[in-house]
């Protein structure tokens, strides 16, 4: 009785169980298409042969390839590694290809080419089936597109490189906005304690000569503030254009008088060369800066009994002014670097005056700010001449 019991309980149990089970692959059936639909990317199933046949692909393939599935598998239209970039193929099946080796999972990045014709990175992870004389036949895996992570690392790279070339301008400027102080500082200190210490016997002419000397020292210093203020207006954004009708042989007048003392300390003659006054709708303190800062280096670099031009000339479509001079002139191959702040190239005035390169690096950016551009020809010992071009007249 027993034993027919037991055999009964035996065969019920043995019952539950296989229907338990076909319960379960039923409910794993009806999973799985929500698990594929719900995937971030695509999963499949490929041949491990040199094009990756695909046998499975989850639906996601169209969204992140462009690609239906029945595009790809068997290689219908074209195969999965007809979609991955050529520039980047060779890695992809050198990395697989020894994973499997191994034996290991394999994880990489790397481009695709989708229908569309963008390209997106993808993060890609799998590993090998083998059969029975463990030879790799098939690949599973799962690819997703990581291009927005890829975007962002590239931002924040260029960010950093962005970061340490502002760090290495800024210890350059403040280099040499160190070395262009000293000089007329040390010149206003000497000079002073000079003419201190022997006032007793100083004439009239000498004494003169000595506060020219300082009030040289002096105008220079501003016009190092003026720039370095500018500078950091630019740098900081708060440079903005403010447009008003200008008067150009008015300001360029102003600019000719604020260096007169240095041309005519220096026996350099200043010449303004320009038949009518002409109007234009710009910046008045960013044109001013221009004009001063070129004819600044003009003069600074213009030896004793020369002569500076500057020329105003007008046509029907734009405006341009020139600045001439006779001085020591620029070497050709620091010509293109003059504008930028990075530029090695410095050189002593004719009296020995210092240059940070500033002036000419604000004369570049105001004049792209108002929508201008500045040429420069030269020729050593010879001189230098700047053109300023801008739009329209009034």
């Amino acid at each position: 009785m027993n034993t027919m019991e037991e055999k009964t309980n035996k065969i019920n149990e043995n019952s539950l169980l296989k229907q338990d089970k076909t319960r379960l692959q039923g409910i794993s059936l009806s999973m799985l298409p929500n698990l594929m639909h719900n995937l971030p990317g695509m999963a499949y199933r490929c041949k491990n042969d040199s094009q990756w046949s695909m046998i499975f692909i989850s639906e996601g393939c169209a969204d992140l390839t462009g690609y239906h599935v029945n595009d790809l598998i068997d290689n219908a239209s074209l195969s999965y590694d007809d979609v991955i970039l050529e520039a980047d193929r060779q890695m992809v099946h050198k990395l697989i290809g020894e994973a499997v080796q191994a034996r290991t999972q394999f994880q990489l990045e790397y481009r695709i080419s989708c229908r569309d014709g963008a390209t997106k990175w993808v993060w890609e992870q799998g590993n090998a089936v083998y059969d029975s004389d463990h030879n790799p036949v098939f690949l599973d895996g799962l690819i997703i597109d990581v291009t927005s992570r890829h975007s962002t690392e590239e931002e924040l790279k260029q960010a950093a490189a962005e970061l340490l070339e502002l760090n290495a301008t800024k210890d350059r400027f403040f280099s040499l906005v160190a070395h262009d102080l000293r000089n007329p500082v040390y010149s206003i200190i000497s000079l002073s304690e000079f003419v201190a210490g022997n006032y007793g016997i100083f004439g009239q002419a000498q004494i003169e000569d000595a506060f020219l000397q300082v009030n040289s020292a002096a105008c220079g210093i501003l016009t190092l503030l003026e720039n370095l203020l500018d500078w950091a207006k630019l740098q900081t954004g708060q440079m903005l254009v403010q447009k008003e009708f200008v008067s150009l042989s008015q300001t360029i007048g102003y600019a000719i008088k604020h260096y007169q003392k240095n041309s005519i300390q220096k026996g350099i003659e200043i010449v303004f060369d320009h038949q009518d006054d002409c109007m234009v709708e710009s910046d008045v303190r960013m044109l001013s800066s221009i004009f001063r800062n070129l004819i600044s280096n003009a003069v600074k670099y213009s030896g004793p009994q020369s002569k500076i031009t500057v020329q105003l000339k007008m046509d029907s479509s734009c405006i341009s002014v020139s600045v001439k001079d006779q001085g020591i002139g620029i070497p050709r191959q620091n010509l293109q670097n003059i504008f930028r702040i990075d530029n090695e190239f410095r050189q002593y005035g004719t009296a020995n005056e210092s240059g940070s390169g500033l002036g000419l690096i604000l004369v570049d950016n105001f004049t792209r700010l108002l929508g201008g551009q500045i040429r420069v020809e030269s020729k050593l010992n010879h001189g230098t001449k700047f053109t300023l071009t801008l739009p329209g007249r009034i």
